[in-house]
This record gives C-alpha cells, sequence and structure tokens, in this order.
C-alpha cells in the first residue's frame, strides 16, 4: 500500500498542475493577507462583523480562500489525479501491473487528503503569521455569538476547529468529486458534475449545504447556531463516496 502511495506521490508532483496549483494558491493567501488587512473589519456575513486583529485573522482568511479551494483548486487537482490519469492514457500504465484497482484507488484518495491538508496548513500558517505580525492583539476577542469571548489561546483553538471542520469538508468533496469523475467521461464533464452536484445539495437538503457553503457552516457550528445536522451527513457523503468508488474501481476494466 505504501509503495501505491508513493507511486502516485511522485506522479501528482511531476504534473506540472500540482506545482503551478500550490504557488498559484500560495499567492492569493498573499493577496488577501493585504486585501483583509486594508479592510480592518471580518465579515462572518452580510450582519456581523468584527474587528480584525491577531487572534482571528487565520479564521477570516480561511473564508477568503475557502472559495478557490472548494470550486476552483481542489477540484481540478482532484479530477486531474482520478479522472485525467485515465484520460491521458497513464493509469493504464500502471494498472497493468499485478496491483489491486480498489488499492490504488484508496492511495490516490490518501495521497489527495495528505495534498488538501497541506493546502489547508499554509492557510492557517500564514494567517496566523501575518496576523501576529502586522495586527493588533488583545486581551478577549468574540466570533459569530457575540456572547461567548475568547482569550489569546482560546481564539487559537477556535481557529483551529473552525480549519479542522472546514478540512472535513474538503474530505466530503474529495469523496464525492471522485464518485462523480469515476463516473463521467473527460474532465471538463467531471468538473461540471462537481458543480452541480454541490449546488443540487443546495436543492436537496439544508444538511447538504456545507458542500457549497463550507465557512458559512463552519461559522454557525463553531458557535452553535447551525440547526442542522452536520455530522452525518458529512460522514455519509465521505463514507459512501469512498466505498462506492472504490467498488466501482474494482469492477471497471480500467486496461481495456
Amino acid at each position: 500500500m505504501f509503495a501505491l502511495m508513493r507511486s502516485d506521490w511522485e506522479r501528482m508532483w511531476k504534473r506540472k498542475k500540482t506545482l503551478i496549483s500550490l504557488l498559484i494558491f500560495v499567492f492569493i493567501v498573499g493577496f488577501d493577507c493585504f486585501f483583509l488587512n486594508m479592510q480592518k473589519l471580518g465579515a462572518f456575513d452580510n450582519v456581523s462583523t468584527v474587528p480584525l486583529g491577531t487572534e482571528n485573522f487565520a479564521l477570516f482568511l480561511l473564508k477568503e480562500v475557502s472559495f478557490f479551494l472548494v470550486l476552483i483548486i481542489g477540484p481540478m487537482l482532484i479530477i486531474d489525479s482520478m479522472n485525467g490519469e485515465y484520460t491521458t492514457g497513464q493509469l493504464r500504465m500502471v494498472l497493468i501491473r499485478p496491483v489491486s484497482f480498489a488499492k490504488l484507488f484508496l492511495a490516490k484518495w490518501l495521497n489527495l487528503a495528505v495534498l488538501l491538508l497541506l493546502f489547508t496548513l499554509v492557510t492557517f500558517a500564514v494567517g496566523e503569521a501575518f496576523g501576529y505580525a502586522f495586527l493588533p492583539g488583545a486581551d478577549t476577542v468574540v466570533f459569530l455569538n457575540p456572547e461567548h469571548r475568547y482569550g489569546p489561546v482560546g481564539a487559537f483553538f477556535y481557529c483551529l476547529t473552525s480549519y479542522g471542520l472546514f478540512y472535513l469538508i474538503l474530505l466530503a468533496q474529495l469523496s464525492l468529486t471522485s464518485l462523480i469523475c469515476t463516473l463521467l467521461p473527460g474532465v471538463v464533464l467531471s468538473y461540471l458534475g462537481w458543480i452541480a452536484a454541490a449546488v443540487g445539495a443546495l436543492y436537496v437538503s439544508d444538511s447538504l449545504g456545507f458542500l457549497l457553503m463550507g465557512m458559512d457552516t463552519v461559522f454557525k457550528l463553531t458557535a452553535g447556531m447551525y440547526h442542522n445536522p452536520f455530522y452525518l451527513p458529512l460522514l455519509m457523503c465521505l463514507g459512501s463516496g469512498i466505498a462506492v468508488t472504490m467498488g466501482i474501481w474494482q469492477r471497471r476494466g480500467w486496461t481495456k
């Protein structure tokens, strides 16, 4: 299993899209840092805002870049790995070897999970560093729920928890996008399929709104204001996506 992960990890970074996506993302994170610093306010929604400071800057930086991770960079990297390799014929060269197709999918999924974690950690590290370097600190801060106040340590773990919840949403997206691009032919159709699924989920159930409105869900969840089921729908998306896609990979004739 480790050999499969290492082989796929090497192929992932040999594709220029991966490194270019990371560099573009770092540029976007840096640009949003200066953009937020000029605003001086962090907005939870159209009504609720708080002054930006050392303790909450990383949280609002995640809000600014979450759009790129959910709708652009994340799906692009997932589809490129899961569908692009098959479309270009690269995957056939791997699958002619005596390896389990299901294990290869799992190796790809785990590598992509690590890659998404890297993007998330970059955002958190830059947000914390920029906040401590350029913004004023405070003895206590409030987030979406004004009834709760947090000191510097509490605010740090509040932001860290928010990042963790957002990362879980990215993993659910990874599982569903993997399934979609396994069922649909071609990279473009797969990307449009993911967008359609994310938007359509809003009309299916409010509990699936986190797929498209991730940070809005995270803000309300950490403030105790989220009134829909979260963990069960998320785990269902995560688990069913992996299980169904792994089953399809195991049964499909990839080398034909």
